[in-house]
């Protein structure tokens, strides 16, 4: 199996998680990849992504895995770049025996979101607090969350936040913290401004980046 770390951004990171994935496969069909395919009465790639990042936020830190024949990671890296839109290019790629499943695995995920104006510090207040409701969406509908236990770290650095958010089976939408930053400390960061920089697995209590684990 191969693994693709690749990124979404500027106007790609506006296209549905589900078109994405079409994307993904329609290139690998370009670019002439054996890909395998689940056995059965409808068959299928098996192709495999790691937990998507909501509609408009950016991110340099996606991956994509593949089942394959006859082709090396290097070659893969190549081939998958040269079918690609620029939005999508992939900048590692890595070999595994087996799916590493890191839509499973992966716990948390960092963020970089920028602002036109300097931010202030009270952000950073929100991450040591035991409780801490904010509003979310869900499933159509807003609702209350204590996010407190999904919050790992906040850092304001002039006009730049830093966020280490849950993700995975237990997920904390980075738009959904900043939608509630810009009405409470009346500071403007747009959605497309937040930029998702790394996915992080949780190994022997400390946070491991997914292409340090890869590697």
């Amino acid at each position: 199996m191969i693994i693709l770390k690749h990124y979404k951004v500027d106007d790609v990171s506006y296209v549905s998680h589900k078109d994405i994935l079409r994307v993904l496969q329609r290139g690998l069909k370009r670019a002439g990849v054996d890909v395998k395919y689940s056995q059965g009465y409808v068959p299928h790639m098996l192709t495999y992504t790691s937990t998507p990042v909501p509609l408009g936020v950016q991110s340099v830190a996606e991956y994509f895995a593949v089942e394959c024949n006859g082709i090396d990671k290097d070659e893969m890296l190549v081939r998958y770049n040269a079918s690609m839109p620029k939005g999508m290019r992939a900048v590692a790629s890595f070999y595994r025996d087996k799916n590493p499943n890191l839509a499973a695995i992966v716990t948390a995920s960092d963020y970089e979101a920028a602002c036109a104006d300097v931010l202030p510090k009270e952000i950073e207040d929100i991450a040591r607090c035991q409780s801490y409701v904010i509003s979310t969406s869900k499933k159509g509908e807003i609702v209350q969350k204590d996010v407190a236990p999904m919050i790992y770290s906040l850092r304001v650095d002039g006009n730049r936040l830093f966020m280490r958010l849950a993700s995975g089976n237990t997920n904390l939408r980075a738009d959904s913290v900043v939608n509630h930053l810009n009405e409470k400390f009346g500071v403007n960061i747009k959605i497309n401004d937040i930029c998702r920089t790394a996915q992080l697995v949780s190994v022997e209590g400390k946070f491991v980046d997914v292409e340090e684990l890869l590697k």
